[in-house]
């Protein structure tokens, strides 16, 4: 009989799994930008990141509960 894994338990394989997931997406993302090198005049490379962002701004809102606003805000001042 399997045992039953625990809260602790999933929570580190999750967690575990996000940080190779983010391992994945810097791979790709240096895949991507040897792509929009190749090709600087495609604007479509652009709006892939233009995605990617605003998906990551809406986890990272999630995460920290905070609206994504707020994180775009403080983008901006980061540039």
């Amino acid at each position: 009989m399997a045992t039953k894994q625990t809260a602790r338990e999933l929570y580190d394989e999750r967690r575990q799994d996000i940080a190779r997931v983010m391992d994945w997406i810097e791979l790709e993302l240096d895949k991507h930008k040897t792509n929009a090198k190749a090709n600087p005049k495609d604007w479509g490379y652009p709006g892939d990141l233009g995605h990617v962002l605003e998906k990551l701004i809406q986890t990272l809102a999630f995460l920290s509960n905070s609206e994504p606003e707020d994180i775009e805000n403080l983008l901006g001042e980061c540039r």
